[in-house]
């Protein structure tokens, strides 16, 4: 049967026009200003309908961990499509998801013993979020009605996720009425991250944080069933790079008020800070654990939430007792989706990816370092393969008006130029697939360089 889709990627557009609401986007913008048709993946590239090939220099919001089309990844793919596409994962299991608990377990934290899977980051959170309030009202603390949270954080767009984001950032406001009761904490970013900062007096203000948290938790630990936290990096909040001194100081607080620890490694997880997870700079262990997006490489959609004994002891009775963990997804434990996981976990032992990210992290702090001479950047910073800066006005040195939509007009001029990016505001970063040759993203950089100059 022929295919309905126009040839002319003109008539295509019109059609994505006429019926598709593409998501964070005010579409009446794409009247004027179309989405960009994009063909293939590889590597670290993505070849669009005009011919140009352009550097994805957001890891394709986050995912694209080892590059498109990955021929390991593609090939566990075509094979688990061969054997057994989906199954129903309630009073079922498959070989995919197995595997993937077994390769996955020993890169955990030991205390984290229990796996539920679901299918993206913000049902990762959700799980997290009712395991914690479910297991405290099952040990007896029902005033355990609220979570805490940090200020900038953002954790998903469902309504649960939303809940224990940013009270006032650009989604949150709006759905007030029908969140969660959350808290929020405040912690400063690192400036020890930053190129050439002024560290004077960062210990007193470091100090100053822990005793906040201290405060914090004097204030509202008893009514908290958990915290939750992007470790290290809030990406979404600004890419925010906070110490890892005060991850240490949150664990004690929720260990000293019987608060669980929930951890929200979606984006931040499988090497994008400088180690195979971000938490374990800090040296502690979560309670909860979310993981999404880089966990299939990017290729399909899957999500774990992984829960220590405890947590899972609480949920353990028999069934007339009503305490069993009563949500689900209908492509809960995808096979395709755990096979391609499973694959992308292997590239970690038969291919030097961690050290190829060390590489690419310093081929971009030497180009980021550069870029920091322009008086349109400022506070540059970099944390593992996450580059980041604030865009300002270099004729005042103030950040650009709302309506000039500065950011979204640089991402467009460079995908002219064969590179990807997309500010979050006035934020700037550059956080390319792992696997990029070093000099490609010392070439991206420059590319920033030129269209800011």
């Amino acid at each position: 049967m022929p295919s309905p889709l126009p040839e002319s990627w003109s008539a295509r557009l019109a059609l994505d026009r006429a019926h598709i609401w593409h998501p964070f986007t005010q579409m009446k913008e794409h009247e004027t200003d179309p989405p960009i048709p994009v063909i293939s993946g590889e590597g670290c590239d993505l070849l669009l309908a005009n011919g140009n090939r352009v550097l994805d220099g957001i890891s394709s919001w986050w995912t694209c961990l080892h590059g498109h089309a990955h021929p390991k990844l593609m090939a566990a793919l075509e094979r688990q499509g061969a054997k057994l596409d989906h199954v129903m994962f309630a009073g079922l299991t498959h070989e995919p998801a197995l595997e993937l608990v077994a390769r996955l377990r020993p890169k955990l934290p030991p205390n984290l013993t229990r796996c539920f899977f679901s299918d993206n980051g913000s049902t990762a959170v959700e799980v997290a979020l009712k395991m914690a309030f479910q297991a405290q009202l099952q040990k007896g603390q029902a005033q355990r009605t609220r979570f805490g949270a940090l200020h900038m954080g953002y954790h998903g767009d469902t309504l649960g996720a939303v809940g224990v984001g940013e009270l006032d950032n650009f989604m949150t406001g709006l759905f007030r009425p029908l969140l969660l009761r959350c808290d929020r904490l405040a912690v400063p970013e690192d400036p020890r991250r930053e190129m050439n900062a002024n560290l004077e007096g960062w210990e007193a203000i470091l100090e100053s944080a822990r005793l906040g948290i201290r405060s914090f938790f004097e204030s509202h630990g008893n009514e908290l069933a958990a915290f939750i936290a992007e470790p290290l990096l809030q990406a979404a909040g600004g890419m925010r790079m906070w110490p890892p001194e005060l991850l240490v100081e949150l664990r004690h607080q929720c260990d000293a008020h019987g608060v669980y620890l929930i951890l929200d490694e979606v984006m931040t997880g499988f090497g994008r800070t400088g180690s195979f997870l971000a938490h374990t700079q800090a040296g502690i262990q979560p309670d909860l654990l979310c993981l999404s997006k880089g966990l299939t490489g990017g290729v399909l959609p899957l999500s774990l939430t992984w829960a220590t004994d405890e947590i899972y002891g609480c949920f353990w009775a028999d069934y007339a007792d009503g305490k069993a963990f009563l949500h689900g997804h209908s492509y809960t434990a995808n096979p395709m989706a755990c096979a391609v996981a499973c694959a992308s976990l292997a590239l970690f032992g038969e291919e030097p990816v961690m050290e190829k990210a060390a590489e690419l992290g310093q081929a971009m702090a030497s180009a980021w370092s550069r870029l920091a001479e322009l008086p349109s950047i400022r506070r540059p910073r970099i944390l593992g393969t996450v580059a980041a800066a604030q865009l300002v006005d270099p004729s005042t040195g103030e950040r650009h008006a709302l309506e000039s939509r500065f950011g979204w007009r640089l991402h467009r001029r460079a995908l002219e130029a064969g590179l990807l990016i997309r500010p979050i505001g006035d934020c700037l970063y550059f956080m390319p697939p792992l696997g990029t040759p070093p000099s490609r993203a010392e070439e991206a950089v420059e590319t920033i360089t030129y269209l800011l100059k």
